[in-house]
């Protein structure tokens, strides 16, 4: 019976390692410019990236342009990347910061939408739907600043840990533990805020 517990475990580490090693070639043939090498890559982290910038930004549209910026810039230095971590880690980590510039940028403010902008919010009950549920999380992720957003998505969407986290946003694993409370603690506030309008309602 323990065996049988083991066994499962073991073919799990190593699958992971050998995709940790199938990545790490695919990375050292995209670095001498092997086009599957770089397809690969593209097909194994495009849609990661596309919705990470999606949940940042909060534009679909403009999380097209992220990605493909991103890969860009990601295949242009691959040099810089020392292999010290996974290689989807420092990709998240160009991701994020392409999306906080953006967002910093005078001409964001300017160009959002008014229905974007001021949003509704669906009235939270027991009766939701699997996409009334999405709405409402994404409306109130909205009202996060974006690095508090990028932190909840990058745990809680994207399935990062700390120390990951920590590489991609280039700051302390301590840091990151304390801006995930914070973040959770400012989303169940917006959540409890949601919950009572719409018992007004």
């Amino acid at each position: 019976m323990v065996g049988e517990r083991v066994e499962p475990l073991q073919t799990g580490l190593q699958n992971g390692i050998s995709e940790d090693r199938e990545e790490a070639d695919q990375v050292a043939r995209a670095r001498s410019g092997d086009g599957a090498a770089i397809d690969w890559l593209l097909a194994r982290y495009r849609l990661r990236v596309v919705r990470l910038a999606a949940h940042i930004l909060r534009r679909p549209g403009e999380a097209e342009d992220v990605a493909q910026e991103a890969f860009v810039r990601a295949f242009r230095n691959l040099n810089s990347f020392r292999g010290e971590g996974r290689f989807y880690t420092w990709l998240y980590q160009i991701v994020v910061r392409i999306c906080l510039d953006r967002r910093r940028a005078a001409r964001w403010d300017a160009e959002m939408p008014l229905e974007a902008a001021s949003g509704s919010l669906a009235a939270p009950d027991a009766a939701l739907n699997d996409v009334e549920l999405r709405v409402l999380v994404e409306t109130l992720l909205d009202r996060l600043a974006p690095p508090m957003r990028a932190m909840l998505v990058l745990r809680e969407l994207e399935g990062l840990e700390y120390e990951e986290i920590a590489r991609v946003l280039q700051i302390p694993v301590g840091r990151v533990r304390w801006r995930l409370h914070t973040a959770r603690a400012q989303f169940q506030q917006l959540w409890r805020q949601a919950l009572q309008e719409a018992e007004h309602v």
